[in-house]
């Protein structure tokens, strides 16, 4: 248990201090599921949230990423389990853009066409090789267009929409662990567009009050 000192001084810089907000996405969830070395600057983090030091929140695709086992879910209940058994349900969530087959209805947006517009720069900086309509990626790769949004495209997909969460949200600090998103060639761009900051979970972890 928290001391009392502890309490104040959290309350403290509340007051002085402008409340920093960060979005946490799938690898940080799997770096506490699995207990890798940066799951402890995940849960400064979170820790940070139930102290009011810190807005934390995940990203509700990750509920859309394949799980433990390979697998993908079929509901989102059993996603918010997962968050629960993590202890780390208390944390805010963010919808994505609703996609026909990938998304959950009840914890996504209806697109606008600056959603769009900001969705398809994201995926141009992030992934420039790579079709941003599913069916034309299938024409591209002699995929079934029918057949339900899978695999590559699907896991690119499921990147840029974290950081359409985390930019349409206008949040400070996206947290991750995945290089694609810290390239020189592409990190840049994606400040530019709205990202603000992007940190490693362990640097993330050093900007909390009082770290």
């Amino acid at each position: 248990m928290r001391s009392r000192r502890a309490a104040c001084y959290s309350w403290f810089l509340n007051l002085v201090l402008p409340m920093r907000s960060f979005t946490l996405d799938t690898n940080c969830i799997i770096a506490v599921d699995e207990r890798r070395p940066e799951a402890a600057a995940v849960r400064a983090l979170a820790e940070a949230h139930a102290d009011r030091t810190a807005d934390v929140a995940v990203v509700a695709i990750s509920a859309s990423e394949r799980q433990v086992g390979g697998r993908y879910i079929a509901n989102f209940v059993e996603f918010r389990e997962r968050m629960a058994a993590l202890e780390i349900a208390h944390l805010g969530m963010i919808p994505p853009l609703a996609y026909w087959d990938i998304t959950f209805w009840d914890y996504s947006v209806w697109s606008a066409p600056p959603m769009l517009e900001l969705e398809q720069r994201i995926h141009e900086a992030l992934f420039p090789n790579v079709e941003f309509v599913w069916q034309s990626y299938c024409l591209a790769n002699d995929i079934n267009p029918e057949s339900s949004p899978a695999g590559k495209w699907r896991n690119c997909k499921c990147d840029v929409l974290a950081l359409w969460c985390h930019i349409h949200g206008n949040r400070d600090v996206f947290v991750t662990s995945d290089q694609n998103f810290h390239a020189a060639s592409k990190k840049p761009t994606l400040i530019n567009l709205g990202a603000r900051r992007i940190e490693y979970p362990n640097d993330a972890a050093a900007l909390l009050p009082g770290i």
